[in-house]
This record gives structure tokens, C-alpha cells and sequence, in this order.
């Protein structure tokens, strides 16, 4: 059968798929594993087309950090060559393997608690008679734009689809064909349940392509900075709150946390206890900007001017912060702009900054509503990744965290990298970690080497 007839047949069996799902859209993977989805686009790609487009999308997050870019696309690629994929033997050699894309919309509900429709991507090996050994999910760190989304944007991640992987990428809430609605920054527990059914409508995906898993099949979680913070939110999610079938179809053997918020109240706590919002102040007005949909309930009568600075109303940050939708680094840039720096007393008011007020016990309250670090004990390992260096996520979360774990009896193991260098340094290091090693060696080498 021709290539064309193969696609064409596998494009109406996903068609028909569509047709037969329930019709609620309502209904979430947590409740069946039947996930209702529909298939936004499909599209092929050679080993050296699915790096490229890779690189060059990574280059476009990265492009508003200042890294320098040339030499960070040599860099990646030299890592890339360096990975022993799996599929690199035999007749399986990856110059004559087909990577399929599929983005993809899947049925959820809005931070408020309303039907919607989320998206992702989901990257497979084209081979004959294949069963995939394992399942990556990725969650990326925050574009420069909502508009770079991995259901639009391929991510660099998906070379590791040669490793006979099934990847996914969840959209965030915000990205894809969400696009223009807020995202809910720090809101961890409601991402851990979207991307959980992310990963469950790809599978279902997955099935319905006629594709069957090996029998020792497992996944692996992973992403950096905003993607590390939503890495142990899916963990937590997926064992403390999917029902044990669906748990057991997505086996999660381990997740890889990197440079990520874990504990917001504590992230909070720490820079106004300290005075200074680090590298980017706009990340805690993000923060606080997202309860304000995402927890309305908790709110109650506060508005964003209880917790903002004289000053800072007074250059219109309230109304930038109620209106903003145009991406983290947007919001950093435009703060940038009204000279206020780092000072946390610049841009909080002084009951916010007082720890003792009821304000900011509430505040913190709220914040505590998404802590991924207590109150639960994990059973697949975990392994937070952070720089003692880290100048905009503190070290103190990742040490927070693993203490708040292990003490409950979790698996986990703090990792630092050798550099210790910027959040964004890190951040390279991290890519090129995973770009370069197998999985089962990145296991061994952060895991069980610690234990």
C-alpha cells in the first residue's frame, strides 16, 4: 500500500473516531479513559526535518532570554547526534523513519470551571508492526509568547520520538487554540489534571491509529522552570487523584523537575520576606494576577489594588495586570518599562509586604491551594533538577520541596547541575541533558545513583 493510502486510511479511522465519541464534551479523561478529542492537524516529518523545526522553535523561546543563538543551535545539535536513539539500528535507522505529528483539541474545563476544549501534540514513529516502549509528556517552559505553542510549534523534545517514544506536549491553558485567554501561572493542581487528560487523549489517539503499546510499556515527565512546577503537578495528579486504571495505563515510572516553582506560597513568602523579585518581577505578578480567576472563590472582596503599591497603581500596573494577555514576556517587558526594578516594596502594597496582616495570610492561603509539595508522598521517584545560582526560581524551592517529600516518604533526590549557573543557563544545560542521554541512563544517573 502507497504512503498516501496509508495516511489517508489513518486520517478516516481518526475521523471516525470523532464521530462516535460522546457527545458531551464535558466529560474528562479522570472519568473515562475514553477521552473525547478531534484531530486539528497532521504532519510528517524525516529525523532531520523533526530537528530542525526543533531547534529552530527552541530558538524562538529562547530568543527573548538574550542566549545566544547560533551557538546554541550548534550545541543542540551536536547533543542530538550524540543520543544513541533507539531506532538508529538496523532497518529501523532514522534517515528512513517517518515522525508523525498530530495536534489535537481533548475535552476539559476552563480555570473557572466551564466545558472547553484544550490542545497538545502528539508525536509518533511511523514503522510497521512497532510497539512504542514508553511515553514522554513535556511541558515546556514559557515562550516569549502564548503564541508558541507545541500544537502549533513543534518542540524540540520530539527528536526523542526516535527513542520509539510516543511524546507528548500539552497546550497550556492561554496557548493553542486557547490562545488569548489568561494563563493560569502558578495555578499547578489545575494543569496537573489538564495535561494528565492530555496525555490520556493521546493515547486514546494512539489506539485508535491501530498503534499497540510494548507490554512493559511506562511513561516519563518532565519540563524546566514553569514546565518543572507542572512536571510534579502531573505527578501528584496522577497519583493522588486518577482513578488506579487509568493510572496503571499510564505507568509512570519517574519524573525529571527542573528549575520549577513546587510551593507558591512559599515562592511568594520568600521575595517579600527578602525584598527582592529577583530577575523577574513579572512572574509574581503573573502569580497573583492568576488567582484572581483561577480561585475567585477564595477572593472574595479583595481587588488587584489591595495588593499593589501606590506606585505602582499610579503607573497603571492594575489595569495592565487586568487586561494583559499577551504573554510572560510581554508583562516583563512592559514592567520593565516603568522603571519600578526589583524592589518588592516598588510594586506590593505595605499590608501585603507585612507578614503579620490578614492580607497576607489570606494571600498566602490561597497560594497554598496549589502546593505540590506537601501533604502527599510520592511513589514513582522524583528528581528535582535546580542551580544553587538559580537568580529567578530560589534554590530554596527545589530544597523545600525534596525535604517536604522525603519526610512524608517519597521518592525523590535533589540534583544540582555542575555549572550552577542563571535560571537561563540552567535552563540550556537542562535541554542539552536530555537531548544527549537516554532516558534509562538520565535514570540511573539522577536517581539511582542518589539511592
Amino acid at each position: 500500500m502507497s504512503y498516501i493510502a496509508k495516511r489517508g486510511i489513518f486520517i478516516l479511522l481518526l475521523l471516525f473516531s470523532i464521530s462516535i465519541q460522546a457527545q458531551s464534551v464535558h466529560e474528562t479523561a479522570c472519568r473515562d479513559s475514553m477521552v473525547p478529542y478531534r484531530v486539528i492537524d497532521i504532519h510528517d516529518y524525516s529525523f532531520k526535518e523533526l530537528m530542525d523545526e526543533g531547534i529552530n522553535t527552541l530558538a524562538r523561546q529562547l530568543d527573548v532570554l538574550h542566549v545566544p543563538i547560533r551557538q546554541f543551535q550548534l550545541i543542540i545539535k551536536d547533543h542530538i547526534k550524540r543520543h544513541p536513539f533507539s531506532l538508529n539500528k538496523g532497518k529501523y535507522r532514522l534517515k528512513n523513519t517517518t515522525f508523525r505529528a498530530i495536534s489535537f483539541a481533548y475535552a476539559s474545563t476552563s480555570p473557572e470551571g466551564e466545558p472547553v476544549m484544550l490542545s497538545g501534540l502528539v508525536t509518533i514513529p511511523v514503522i510497521d508492526d512497532n510497539k512504542p516502549a514508553k511515553m514522554l509528556v513535556q511541558h515546556r517552559i514559557l515562550a516569549p509568547s502564548y503564541t508558541i505553542a507545541p500544537s502549533n510549534s513543534l518542540p524540540i523534545e520530539a527528536v526523542l520520538t526516535a527513542d520509539n517514544t510516543i511524546c507528548v506536549f500539552p497546550d497550556y491553558y492561554g496557548c493553542g487554540i486557547t490562545e488569548g485567554k489568561n494563563l493560569p501561572y502558578v495555578s499547578l493542581n489545575y494543569h496537573g489534571r489538564c495535561a494528565t487528560e492530555c496525555m490520556l487523549a493521546a493515547l486514546h489517539i494512539v489506539q485508535d491509529a491501530g498503534i499497540e503499546m510494548a507490554d512493559d510499556f511506562y511513561t516519563w515527565n518532565t519540563g524546566y522552570s514553569q514546565g518543572g512546577g507542572y512536571a510534579l503537578a502531573v505527578h501528584k495528579y496522577i497519583e493522588t487523584a486518577l482513578p488506579d486504571s487509568l493510572a496503571r495505563r499510564i505507568n509512570l515510572k519517574w519524573s525529571l523537575c527542573g528549575g520549577g516553582v513546587y510551593t507558591p506560597s512559599d515562592f511568594y513568602k520568600t521575595a517579600i520576606v527578602t525584598g527582592n523579585l529577583g530577575t523577574t518581577p513579572a512572574v509574581f505578578l503573573e502569580s497573583l494576577r492568576s488567582i484572581f480567576y483561577v480561585h475567585k472563590d477564595y477572593i472574595g472582596n479583595l481587588t488587584m489594588r489591595d495588593f499593589l503599591s501606590d506606585k505602582a497603581i499610579a503607573l497603571g500596573l492594575d489595569s495592565l495586570l487586568l487586561t494583559h494577555d499577551d504573554g510572560l514576556w510581554d508583562l516583563v517587558d512592559r514592567t520593565g518599562e516603568t522603571g519600578l526594578g526589583n524592589d518588592a516594596a516598588n510594586y506590593f502594597s505595605t499590608e501585603t509586604l507585612d507578614t503579620s496582616t490578614t492580607l497576607f495570610k489570606n494571600l498566602m492561603s490561597i497560594f497554598d491551594l496549589d502546593d505540590c509539595s506537601r501533604g502527599w508522598h510520592s511513589h514513582a521517584p522524583i528528581v528535582f533538577y535546580h542551580s544553587k545560582k538559580d537568580n529567578c526560581v530560589p534554590y530554596q524551592q527545589a530544597v523545600n520541596a525534596h525535604h517536604n517529600l522525603s519526610d512524608s516518604g517519597g521518592k525523590c533526590t535533589l540534583v544540582n547541575p555542575k555549572s550552577n549557573g542563571s535560571h537561563v543557563f540552567t535552563s540550556v544545560f537542562y535541554y542539552a541533558k536530555i537531548l544527549r542521554m537516554s532516558e534509562e541512563k538520565l535514570y540511573k544517573k539522577y536517581f539511582l545513583s542518589k539511592n
